[in-house]
Formats: C-alpha cells, structure tokens, sequence
C-alpha cells in the first residue's frame, strides 16, 4: 500500500509504526503481515469499531513521546517525521500541532490551490478559540495532525460516543490548556475521493449535532468578549452550513431534528 510505504520511508527513522486492522475483508492484512520492518506492529480488531476507539485503542499501545496521527488513504512527503519531531522539540510546550497539506484524488493527481494560510507558527488558546467559531476543526484533518501525548494525560483520550467530529473536540479541549502548533509546510498528501464520510448522509444528521456539543463545551470556557463574537460567527457563517447540511439530509430521506446551543 502507497500510504504504508510512505511512512515507512521517511528519512526521520526513529519511530515506531502501529497499524490497527478494523476489520477489513480484503488483502490488507495479508499485506500488513508481509511487511518486514521492526518498527512496525499490527493489530486487529475481530469486529469493526470504527475510527476513534481505533485510535485510542493504538495510543494506548504507543511507546513515544508524540503521537503522528495517519490514515490509510494519504501520503506521506518523506520530511514529514522529521519536519514534525524537529517542529515540537522546539516548542515541546504546545498540546498539538498541525502541518500544511496537499490534496490528491483519487488517482493520486495533485490538486491546485492558490489559498495562502497566514495563520501564525504558534496559536495561543484565545486564538484558537475564535478560529474554532469561525471554521470549526483547525486542522481540517486527523492526517496533518501530531499530539504530544503528555497532553493527554490531562484531557483524555478521543471521546468514542463520537462518530464524526471526535477529533475538532479534542483539539479544542488541547487547546483549553495548550498552545497549538502550525507547520507551514505541506508534509502529507490528503487523498479526496467519493466514499469519503463528508459525502455519506449520516455525515449530514449527525455532524450540526456533534459540532453543538464541542461549541457548548468551548462557549464553557472562553473569556466573554470571545464567547460573544464566536456565537455571533456562529449565526452568521456555521448555522447557513449546517442548515445546507439539513437540506440535503431531509432530500435523502426524512429527518426531524432539534439543535441548541448554550450563550445568547
């Protein structure tokens, strides 16, 4: 698989690489116990439990200090370990960060973009917090992401009664108490294809859903000047999406729903 040998040919060689099979009824595992490398070690779920719990399951199994977040889909640029480790030994204090990216299709072809990003190297906890009201998740992906695992330990893990947005909730609960870290450079190639879960119509239900609870959660603890500005992005920008989100649920099939945040 493209996407394994891109981590495993990094020219930053000091990690270890856990790959956990959810389940799969394809050659992947067959694959995955072909490869030779120490730093590899597999896992396998006897049924499918889906992304998070996943996720959590390998953190707890991890080893190192930082946690590089991957998906089965993208790529690897062979900087990106280094790039990422070097990053945050500079900044050993922030909970996460995130890296720039690239986008391919399916068929791997590069994807132009013109958008430049002048979100600043190191992201206090006030600014994330109105990045957050404004765009919602930072990262923008799981793929892009690095947690230092010593921040963990002070929020706890990817919350698995999540199905969509576990990972925007624990950025902003990391950023509650920790700097966020931006690394310009795109390190990751992130692949865009049409089975992805922003296309499926449970994505459509349950994302306006689980985005009120994480913006709740945030509303909780922001100073009163962000908290006012951030609802007011909120009605101005989020709810015009999540109302598009609707149209397209109630269009696909019958939908009765109720959301409600906190704050006026």
């Amino acid at each position: 698989m493209e996407s394994v040998e891109s981590v495993l040919n990094q020219r930053y060689t000091d990690f270890e690489f856990l790959i956990m099979d959810d389940c799969s009824t394809d050659e992947s595992l067959s694959y995955l116990n072909s490869i030779r490398d120490e730093r590899v070690r597999i896992f396998r779920q006897e049924k499918n439990r889906s992304l998070f719990p996943c996720l959590n399951e390998l953190i707890a199994y991890s080893k190192g200090e930082l946690i590089k977040i991957w998906s089965q889909d993208d790529i690897m640029y062979p900087r990106c370990l280094g790039v990422t480790a070097a990053f945050h030994k500079e900044h050993p204090g922030i909970g996460f960060s995130y890296s720039g990216r690239d986008t391919i299709d399916e068929r791997g072809v590069l994807k132009p973009n013109s958008h430049v990003d002048k979100t600043p190297d190191i992201i206090s906890p006030e600014l994330h917090a109105r990045i957050a009201f404004y765009t919602g998740s930072i990262a923008g992906n799981i793929a892009n992401v690095c947690i230092n695992k010593s921040a963990l330990e002070k929020v706890g893990l990817f919350h698995e009664d999540m199905t969509i947005v576990a990972d925007f909730d624990m950025w902003v609960r990391l950023a509650r108490y920790y700097d966020t870290g931006f690394i310009r450079e795109p390190l990751v190639q992130l692949r865009d294809h049409k089975n992805q879960l922003s296309r499926n119509r449970n994505y459509f239900i349950r994302r306006p859903i689980e985005d009120m609870h994480v913006f709740n959660y945030l509303v909780s603890y922001v100073p009163e000047d962000i908290k006012k500005e951030g609802l007011l992005n909120l009605r101005k920008y989020k709810f015009v999406y999540y109302y598009t989100l609707m149209v397209k649920a109630v269009l696909r099939g019958k939908l009765s729903i109720h959301l409600e945040i906190s704050g006026h």
